[in-house]
């Protein structure tokens, strides 16, 4: 009986990943490539709908291809402190 629930699980797990990565966006890019940050702080709270969702702008110091990750810092130089998801960033349009 687990067994046969355990397996059930796992097909099921197989299919919801091969529904999430068709409508995944791989955003890649390059260092020194000028993005903004999303701020995650305010995405759920309504009384803050006003308010901008996006931060920056910060370049690409160092791109990290094992896992999507990179490194920022600001556009004056000093680095931001920890690795951002791919996820999280748009590239800037126009500066």
């Amino acid at each position: 009986m687990q067994l046969k629930a355990y397996q059930s699980i796992e097909v099921a797990q197989v299919q919801q990943k091969k529904v999430f990565d068709k409508k995944v966006k791989k955003r890649e890019f390059k260092e020194g490539d000028l993005v903004m940050m999303f701020d995650a702080r305010h995405h759920h709270r309504a009384y803050k709908k006003l308010l901008p969702k996006w931060f920056g702008p910060f370049v690409i110091k160092k791109v990290f291809a094992d896992n999507g990750s990179y490194e920022l810092e600001n556009v004056n130089g000093s680095p931001y402190p920890d690795r951002i998801n791919h996820d999280k960033l748009k590239k800037v349009l126009d500066m």
